[in-house]
C-alpha cells in the first residue's frame, strides 16, 4: 500500500479551554452547544470575563486540525497528512505550528502579510461536558483564494477534508475542492455547527449542486437544523424525522452522508442504500471540545482503509468515545494506543481488503521494534510514542494477514 496523502483545509485556531458554570454561560448567550464567530474587542472582554471565573488553557484547534491530527495519530507511518491554514505573525502562530508538528500533521501554514494576530477560540465547558464556542479567526481570514496554496498542493492527492466554517469563504472553498477532484481525490466537509448551517445553506447547497462533495459529516443537531432551514419537513415532524429528511436530501449529490448523535451513537447511509450505525461506548464525559472531529477522523481513518460502511461508523464512535474522555481536542498516548488498537481490531475483521499491505506492515513492524529497542525506557518523547502506536496498531493486521495467507496454502 502506497503512503496516503491527506489534506485537512481550515482555519489554525488556538483553543482557550475554560471551565465555566451553566449560570455563566447564560450571561454570554440563550443557545448553549454552538459556535459562532466575534470581533476582536468582544473575544478581548469575554476572556476577561471568563478569566475570573476558570483557568485558560491552551490547545491547537481548529475544526479541520483536529481531523488531521485524529488521522495522522490513527493511521500513523500509512498516510501523510498536512494541513492548509493562515496564521498570524506572532507567538501564538509559532506555537501551533510547532504543536502541529509534534501531533505529526505537516503544517502547511501560510503567514499573513498584516498584523492580524493568529485565530483563538474560547471553548467554555459547562459541567456535563457540553462546549461552546466563540471564535475570533484574526489571520485566518486572509487566506482567501485557492491560488494563495502551495504549488502542487494537490499532487497525488487522495483526500480533502475542509472544515465547515469554509463555507463563510465559499469561492476558497469551491476551488479548492475542484482542484482535488481534479486529480482524482475524493472530498469530505463536516458541517461544523447549527448556526452555520443556519448561515451558509445558500453555499451549502451550490457545493452539493456542482458535485464538488462526496461524503457529508453532520452532528444530529446540524441535520435538524437544515431540513428546518430548507423546509424539508413539516413543523411539527419529530427530531428523527429531521435528520433523516437531511441525509436523504444530501444524498442527492454526495456519496456519502454520516450523522453522529453523541450518547446515541450514529447512523451512516451511503447512495447506494446501503446503511450502517454504531452504538457510543457508555463513558464518563469529560468535555465534547473536537470530539465530533475525532468521530470524523475515526471513519475516515477506516474508510480510506476500504472498511466496510458498519466498520467505518464503529471506527468513528471509538474515536468519538476516547475524545470525550479528553480535556480538549488532544489524546494521551494512552487514549491513543487504546484507540489504534480498536481500531486495527475493527479493521482486522475485514481481512482480504488488508492483504495488498501485509508486506509493508510487516516490514514496517520490524522497524518500529528496532526503532524502539534503541530508545531509553524512560523515554516521553512523542516520537517514540508514534512508533510505539504505529506498532501496536499493525498488530492485528499482521496476525490476520499471515493468518490468511496459511489459510490460502492450505486450501491448494
Amino acid at each position: 500500500m502506497h503512503e496516503m496523502s491527506i489534506l485537512a483545509l481550515g482555519d489554525p485556531v488556538m483553543d482557550l479551554l475554560a471551565h465555566v458554570s451553566h449560570d455563566f454561560l447564560a450571561t454570554v448567550t440563550d443557545e448553549p452547544g454552538g459556535c459562532f464567530t466575534v470581533a476582536p474587542d468582544e473575544m478581548k472582554n469575554l476572556l476577561e470575563k471568563v478569566g475570573k471565573k476558570s483557568d485558560v488553557i491552551r490547545i491547537p484547534g481548529g475544526s479541520a486540525a483536529n481531523v488531521a491530527k485524529g488521522l495522522a495519530s490513527v493511521l500513523a507511518d500509512r498516510a501523510s497528512v498536512r494541513f492548509l491554514g493562515m496564521i498570524g505573525r506572532d507567538s501564538t502562530g509559532k506555537d501551533y505550528r510547532l504543536k502541529l508538528k509534534e501531533q505529526h500533521v505537516h503544517p502547511m501554514l501560510l503567514e499573513a502579510s498584516s498584523d492580524s494576530p493568529s485565530a483563538v477560540s474560547l471553548c467554555m465547558v459547562t459541567p456535563d461536558g457540553q462546549r461552546t464556542m466563540r471564535t475570533c479567526l484574526g489571520a485566518s481570514l486572509e487566506l482567501k483564494e485557492a491560488s494563495q496554496a502551495p504549488h502542487g498542493w494537490s499532487n497525488g492527492l487522495r483526500l480533502l477534508h475542509c472544515e465547515g466554517y469554509c463555507l463563510y469563504r465559499p469561492q476558497l472553498a469551491k476551488d479548492m475542492m475542484q482542484a482535488a477532484k481534479s486529480q482524482g481525490a475524493q472530498v469530505s466537509m463536516d458541517l461544523a455547527s447549527f448556526e452555520l448551517v443556519r448561515h451558509c445553506k445558500s453555499s451549502l447547497l451550490d457545493l452539493l449542486e456542482s458535485g464538488c462533495l462526496d461524503i457529508v459529516f453532520a452532528n444530529e443537531h446540524e441535520a435538524a437544523e437544515l431540513a428546518l432551514q430548507l423546509h424539508l419537513v413539516p413543523a411539527s415532524a419529530s427530531h428523527e424525522e429531521q435528520v433523516e429528511a437531511a441525509q436523504t436530501l444530501l444524498l442527492k449529490w454526495c456519496q456519502l452522508s454520516v450523522v453522529s448523535k453523541g450518547p446515541k451513537g450514529c447512523a451512516a447511509r451511503n447512495a447506494s442504500g446501503e446503511t450502517a450505525s454504531a452504538p457510543a461506548a457508555g463513558v464518563k464525559v469529560v468535555d465534547t471540545v473536537g470530539a465530533g472531529d475525532f468521530f470524523t477522523a475515526g471513519f475516515l481513518s477506516a474508510y480510506l482503509q476500504a472498511a466496510p460502511l458498519q466498520t467505518c461508523a464503529e471506527a468513528g464512535c471509538a474515536a468519538g468515545s476516547e475524545a470525550v474522555q479528553a480535556s480538549g481536542a488532544e489524546l494521551s498516548p494512552a487514549a491513543l494506543i487504546r484507540l489504534t488498537t480498536k481500531i486495527s481490531a475493527l479493521l482486522s475483521k475485514s481481512v482480504p481488503s488488508q492483504v495488498p499491505c501485509a508486506k509493508k506492515t510487516f516490514k514496517a513492524w520490524l522497524t518500529n521494534i528496532v526503532s524502539i529497542s534503541n530508545q531509553q525506557p524512560g523515554c516521553r518523547n512523542r516520537k517514540v510514542v508514534g512508533r510505539q502506536v504505529a506498532l501496536l496498531s499493525t498488530l492485528p493486521l499482521l496476525v490476520a494477514g499471515i493468518g490468511l495467507v496459511f489459510h490460502k496454502i492450505a486450501r491448494r
